[in-house]
């Protein structure tokens, strides 16, 4: 029987399917979810693109549009804040991801939670209940048998398990003590898994993330380019991969104003993670960078562990719903 996994962040859907024991068929999309009628009219041209299409769900009744960019929406502002998993937003995208596994009943899904919140069992459970039994989508019900929910940087760790074949770094992922940090939207997550045991006490949650990064990084452009700060315009040109942003009439290459800001901004979620760190005895020989600002942490976390190797996940957007997926065996 088809399993899932589903990793539902602030900024992007990401879903893996598929057969246990089998690789796992990965999609991406945005992770704007709001009312149909939120949706904006899009003019196109001829052979329009049809990847971004909405993905249409029945929540309380109402018809929702999502997976799709945030910026499309008009008059909606989406949650950003400890309880989205809660929200009806949320379970749009919930509804969405199960629509593009393409299957209509579900041994298992899978999903995670940030450090912070995947300790607290009233939360796992609400989620779990959420994501459990029948719901109703475009394409008809689609039943859900079994939950697991996971700290969100498991999902990383699990995924260079799979994926790692240098016997040396094997070796330190086997042995020694590895260090996940997974930067995404609205938190930044770490876990330190010690040969293979995950140190609860160790791993933890900062705010200082992607969104703050970008709202920095917006300020920034505005200061010295003229115009308004658009984070929001900005975050889907980096979900987009775009090398240059177009401010105020000036074309500005991105990567070095996005490493400016995640200097600064690093140095807030990195103390929260040293004083995590002060008790662990073991020392650090492995860091693993994930999430969709991982690599802008890189430079930061070589000095803080200077005997550790630093490797980003491949994909790192999508190393959590890997690992999600191979949760299951």
């Amino acid at each position: 029987m088809p399993i899932a996994a589903l990793d539902i962040g602030y900024s992007n859907l990401k879903v893996a399917s598929g057969r246990p024991g089998g690789p796992p068929r990965v999609i991406i999309r945005p992770a704007g979810a709001a009312p149909a009628e939120r949706l904006g009219e899009r003019i196109r041209h001829a052979n329009p693109d049809t990847t971004d299409a909405p993905i249409f769900v029945d929540i309380h009744g109402r018809r929702w549009a999502a997976g799709i960019e945030p910026a499309r929406l008009d008059g909606w502002v989406r949650s950003l804040h400890a309880d989205y998993a809660s929200t009806d937003a949320y379970l749009a995208l919930v509804r969405a991801g199960l629509v593009l596994t393409g299957e209509r009943c579900l041994d298992t899904v899978v999903t995670g939670l940030p450090v912070g919140q995947a300790s607290d069992p009233r939360r796992c459970e609400a989620l779990r209940q959420l994501i459990l039994g029948a719901h109703q989508t475009g394409v008809g019900v689609i039943e859900v048998a079994k939950v697991r929910v996971v700290p969100q940087p498991v999902g990383a760790y699990l995924d260079l398990v799979w994926s790692a074949t240098d016997p040396a770094l094997l070796e330190r992922i086997e042995t020694g003590a590895v260090l996940v940090l997974d930067a995404g939207f609205y938190s930044f997550d770490w876990a330190l898994v010690v040969a293979g045991e995950l140190r609860r006490s160790a791993s933890g949650t900062s705010l200082e993330a992607m969104s703050v990064l970008l709202e920095r990084a917006a300020r920034q452009l505005a200061e010295v380019y003229g115009g308004k700060p658009t984070p929001l315009a900005l975050e889907g040109a980096v979900r987009a991969g775009r090398a240059t942003w177009l401010q105020a009439g000036h074309t500005v290459t991105l990567e070095p104003v996005l490493r400016q800001a995640a200097t600064e901004v690093a140095g807030v979620a990195l103390e929260a993670l040293r004083q995590a760190l002060r008790r662990e005895e073991a020392n650090v020989d492995l860091v693993l960078l994930a999430g969709g600002g991982g690599a802008l942490y890189g430079a930061t976390l070589g000095r803080l562990f200077p005997g550790a190797t630093v490797v980003v996940s491949d994909d790192p957007v999508a190393a959590n719903v890997r690992g999600f997926f191979r949760h299951v065996r």
